[in-house]
C-alpha cells in the first residue's frame, strides 16, 4: 500500500499516537512520555515506532475496496472492518470525514442480511467513539437506514439495528428529534405513518421475538422522554395511538405469562 514517503506515518506502539512528521521529537515530548519505559522487564516486548500507511491513505483504500468489491472479497472486507476500527481508533475520524458512512449505507442498502450484519457491527464500533457518534449525528442517512432495517425479516439484523438506535437516542436528548426526522422521511417515502416498522412488529400476533418487542417499546419510551416539547410528544403519541398502540399494550398486559421486561416497558408507556 505504501507508494511513496508521502504515504508514510509513524505510530508509537505503547499508546497508538501518530507522530507529526513535520515536528521534532523534542516538540512532541508529551506523546513520547513512557516510550522508553520497559514495564515488562528486560525480556519483555519493548516499545517501538511503527512505520504505517497514513490514515487518509488507508481509509481511501478501504472505502474504494468496499465500493468496488463483491462476493467473497466484499464479505472479507466487511468482516474485518469492525476489527480494523477496534485496532486503530484514529481511523474512525478519518473514515467519517471521508464520507465512509455514506459508503456503508450505500453498500448496506444493496447487500444481503449477512453483509448487513457485518456493516452493523462496524457501525456499532464507530458509534463507540465520540468522532464516530458525531459523524452519525450529522449523517441522517445512517439513522434512516437503521430504522429501515427494523423492517428486515432477519432477527440478528433487526436486533442490532434496534440496539444501535437505542445507543443513538441514549447518547444525547437532542438525538430524539433527529430519529423522528429520520423515521418521518422513511415512512413518508413508503406512504406509511410514523413508526410503521415498529408498529408492524408489535402488532404481529404470533411468533414475535419477545426480546425484539422489549427493544422496540424501550426505543419508543426513550424517544418520547427525550423529545424537547409537549407538541412533539403528543404528535408522536397520537401517531402511535392511531396505529393501535393502546390495544396492543392492553393485549400484552392482559396476557398471562407476558415477559416481565416487556410489561415494565408497556407500563412506562401507559
Amino acid at each position: 500500500m505504501l507508494r511513496s514517503l508521502d504515504d508514510c506515518a509513524l505510530q508509537l506502539s505503547h499508546n497508538g499516537t501518530y507522530l507529526d512528521l513535520e515536528s521534532s521529537l523534542s516538540e512532541q515530548r508529551d506523546e513520547l512520555e513512557g516510550f522508553q519505559e520497559d514495564t515488562a522487564g528486560t525480556r519483555g516486548k519493548k516499545h517501538s515506532v511503527v512505520l504505517r500507511t497514513q490514515l487518509t491513505v488507508r481509509v481511501h483504500v478501504c472505502i474504494e475496496k468496499l465500493y468496488n468489491s463483491n462476493g467473497r472479497d466484499l464479505r472479507r472486507a466487511l468482516f474485518s472492518l469492525k476489527q480494523t476500527f477496534q485496532d486503530d481508533k484514529d481511523l474512525v475520524h478519518e473514515f467519517v470525514m471521508a464520507e465512509g458512512l455514506t459508503c456503508l449505507v450505500k453498500v448496506g442498502a444493496e447487500a444481503d442480511q449477512n453483509y448487513q450484519h457485518y456493516i452493523l457491527g462496524a457501525l456499532g464500533q464507530i458509534m463507540l467513539y465520540v468522532d464516530g457518534m458525531n459523524g452519525v449525528i450529522c449523517h441522517i442517512e445512517t439513522v434512516q437506514w437503521l430504522y429501515t432495517l427494523i423492517g428486515s425479516k432477519f432477527r440478528p439484523v433487526v436486533k442490532t439495528a434496534l440496539k444501535l438506535l437505542l445507543v443513538f437516542v441514549d447518547y444525547s436528548e437532542s438525538n430524539a428529534p433527529l430519529l423522528i426526522e429520520a423515521i418521518t422521511t422513511v415512512d413518508t417515502k413508503r406512504g406509511c405513518k410514523q413508526w410503521s416498522n415498529a408498529m408492524e412488529m408489535l402488532d404481529e400476533k404470533d411468533g414475535v421475538d419477545t426480546e425484539l418487542l422489549v427493544y422496540v417499546i424501550t426505543l419508543i419510551n426513550k424517544t418520547l422522554s427525550a423529545l424537547p416539547d409537549q407538541d412533539s410528544f403528543y404528535d408522536m403519541v397520537d401517531g402511535l395511538e392511531d396505529q393501535g398502540m393502546e390495544a396492543i399494550a392492553k393485549r400484552f398486559l392482559g396476557r398471562r405469562g407476558t415477559d416481565l421486561d416487556l410489561m415494565e416497558q408497556l407500563t412506562i408507556y401507559e
